[in-house]
């Protein structure tokens, strides 16, 4: 290779920008100053080739220019802000936080990266090691006191430039213990309750003040000396951290008037590692004066319990007492609720003595659940509306006075060709008063003249067996036979019991195979005796009445309608009515008013109302009638209702006597009767059917009888 032709190349990113090759000697140059921290190595291609052809004289080779680290940078924070917190009155050399720095030497290079750390602001309380960790230098950290601290730390290099250095801020803030002791915030507290508040009300509150947070604020109130701990109580309010006094039993005005006790309050969670003395505690005196209120009545016991023999009458049961609590000391009045006594079997004094008024009966009731109300009485004996009750239990003591019988209904059947000995039946008793454990019942029959025999099992029980054998159903098919069953009780009480065995057919295996049914034994209860007669009298009453009042009703209408004032009702109306039997549409009285005012007229007699329409005569009857006459007979009808001042105001009632020429009957109204000796039968109504049944008794009567209005 020519080496006088030879030229030198460099390529890659930083050939010619930072690094250059002298073309003839090959020799490198840095052009830039090189910052180790931005690029520590450089990656180039050398190239050789002919100065004329710049073809390549040799093979490119690739090299690495490393730059070498100098203590040129100093340590930088992280962030300029740290926050960090430990708890109060911590230990000395209690780790805060770690700090880091950051040094952009090269760390492989002796003491390049080495820092170094002081605390600038705060070292009187914290201080700081080299590797970043910040502790405590005192243990009187108290966040009561001050609350947070603010530290000043600085980072500087250890071997490289002096003087150049970097800060941060460091906010410590310090985390609560229960270290402090709650103070009442008074020496004394008083409170004025009334005697009659109910036990575990509230009465009045204690109030104190902890420097602690709210979470390690746990007070404990307590009464100290030994006083009135049994009286009052004091919780803890743990929203409020109060201390809330509530009684533990009933005040009395009368007895004590005024409390006055010392209480102590305490926090038992606080680390006493914390504390230099027991100095802290409080204490502070609770007043409590009781004002006096109008109670009711106070019985003397919570219940009562009496016992009574049944069966007796108005021996004294037990007494009740009750007292006035007040100062006053009011009599008291005594009562049963009659709630608690329906059937009013008891009654109470004065005095509160109970007594019976009625017979008892265990078996019934054995117990009596009373509930007795004391009243207050002013001196007038009315009472002030101040009240107690009380409950007492009566327990009626069992007698013997219930004779034993049949534990069920027994339905023996024993087959007519019994043997001798055959097992009829086995009994037992039951008794409805209180059994004692040594209850013996004994059996026999009332009669040994029977087809049985009894024999006693001597456990309560005993068994019915035939005697001799052989029945005859023709003579008896049912036999009663009577049983007496005896206790042993104080007095001693026979029974007796009626046992009905039917005698039935049997096949040869002994099978019944035919019975009679036995006649059941029915009775009838007092009870039921009366309310049967009862039920009858009420039904007998209620037929009286129906019958009195038909009669009087019949008796009404007898002496309302006699023959001579009965009156025809012709109205003249828009609707059908509902022929001859309608006789009640129109009020006929209502006619019969005075024209212009109250006053009933003089009634008329018959003759008199014939005269009012005697003028008025129905016009001969011609061969052919026709509108004509109708109307003419309207006029004159009109005519005569406007000019007749003297008859009753009918408004609205008009008569027409007669009907036309073409009518047969002519006029079926009696209103236009000229006189009484008509010629006219009517026995023809009676032909016409039933609707004409009421004209037809009307006018068939008697014919001495006259019709009028």
């Amino acid at each position: 290779m020519n080496r006088q032709n030879a030229k030198y190349l460099l390529k890659g990113e930083s050939a010619g920008k930072v690094f250059r090759v002298n073309a003839d000697t090959g020799d490198v140059y840095a052009f830039e100053r090189l910052d180790r921290e931005k690029t520590s190595e450089y990656h180039l291609i050398a190239l050789v080739v002919d100065k004329d052809t710049e073809m390549d004289l040799e093979s490119p080779s690739s090299f690495t220019i490393k730059v070498h680290d100098v203590n040129d940078n100093w340590p930088v924070f992280t962030q300029q802000l740290f926050n960090a917190s430990v708890p109060e009155m911590s230990a000395v050399g209690t780790s805060v936080m770690r700090v880091t720095a950051v040094d952009a030497d090269d760390p492989t290079v002796a003491d390049h990266a080495s820092i170094m750390y002081q605390v600038l602001k705060g070292e009187e309380y914290f201080a700081i090691d080299n590797s970043g960790l910040i502790f405590t230098t005192t243990k009187n950290l108290d966040r009561e006191k001050q609350a947070k601290y603010e530290i000043v730390v600085e980072a500087r290099d250890a071997q490289g430039l002096r003087g150049y250095s970097s800060t941060a801020t460091v906010v410590v803030t310090l985390q609560d213990v229960n270290d402090n002791f709650p103070t009442f915030t008074q020496t004394k507290y008083i409170f004025t309750v009334p005697e009659d508040i109910r036990v575990g009300s509230p009465l009045g509150s204690l109030f104190v003040e902890d420097a602690d947070e709210p979470q390690n604020r746990m007070t404990k109130y307590s009464i100290v000396q030994g006083e009135y701990r049994d009286t009052f109580t004091i919780e803890t309010d743990p929203t409020r951290n109060e201390g809330i006094i509530k009684a533990m039993k009933p005040l009395d005005y009368e007895r004590i008037q005024q409390y006055s006790f010392t209480v102590e309050a305490t926090d038992p969670t606080i680390n006493l590692h914390y504390l230099s003395s027991m100095s802290h505690r409080k204490t502070a005196r609770v007043i409590i004066n009781v004002t006096d209120v109008d109670e009711p009545p106070s019985f003397q016991q919570p219940f009562y319990h009496f016992q009574l023999w049944e069966n007796q009458k108005k021996p004294l049961i037990g007494s009740v007492m009750a007292v006035d609590p007040d100062a006053t000391r009011r009599s008291i009045g005594y009562f049963i609720r009659r709630t608690s006594d329906k059937g009013q079997f008891f009654r109470v004094t004065k005095q509160g003595n109970i007594y019976n008024e009625k017979e008892l009966d265990r078996e019934i009731y054995p117990w009596y659940n009373l509930t007795v109300e004391a009243k207050e009485l002013d001196s007038s004996g009315t009472p002030t509306g101040k009240e107690s009750i009380v409950q007492v239990h009566i327990e009626i003591l069992d007698e013997n006075d219930n004779a034993p019988e049949f534990a069920q209904p027994y339905e023996p059947k024993v087959c007519e060709n019994a043997a001798q000995g055959k097992l009829v039946v086995q009994i037992s008793a039951i008794d409805k008063d209180i059994k004692p454990r040594d209850v013996k019942f004994k059996f026999s029959l009332s009669s040994e003249d029977s087809n049985f025999t009894l024999r006693d099992n001597h456990d309560n029980t005993a068994n019915i067996t035939v005697k001799y054998g052989q029945f005859d159903r023709e003579r008896a098919k049912v036999h009663h036979l009577p049983v007496l069953i005896s206790d042993n009780g104080r007095p001693s009480l026979t029974g007796t019991s009626t046992l009905a065995v039917t005698v039935c057919k049997c096949n040869e295996r002994g099978e019944f195979t035919f019975c009679e049914e036995a006649a059941p034994q029915v009775g009838v209860s007092i009870q039921a005796l009366v309310a049967i007669f009862l039920c009858i009298l009420t039904i007998t009453v209620i037929t009286l009445l129906i019958f009195l009042r038909r009669r009087l009703r019949k008796q009404a209408r007898a002496h309302g309608k006699s023959v001579p004032e009965i009156h025809e009702q012709l109205v003249t109306y828009d609707e059908e009515g509902g022929g001859e039997m309608d006789t009640t549409s129109y009020d006929v009285s209502v006619l019969n008013s005075v024209r212009g005012g109250g006053a009933k007229p003089p009634r008329l007699t018959p003759e008199a109302r014939r005269a009012v329409y005697a003028h008025v005569q129905k016009p001969p009857r011609q061969a052919h009638g026709g509108p004509g006459e109708m109307a003419a007979m309207i006029e004159v009808k009109k005519d005569e209702a406007d000019h007749d001042g003297g008859g009753p105001p009918y408004d609205t009632l008009r008569i027409y006597g007669y009907e036309g020429s073409e009518s047969i009957a002519e006029s079926l109204s009696s209103l236009g009767t000229d006189s009484s000796d008509s010629d006219i039968d009517y026995d023809f109504l009676n032909d016409w059917g039933p609707r004409f049944k009421m004209l037809a008794e009307l006018y068939g009567s008697d014919p001495r009888e006259e019709l009028v209005y």
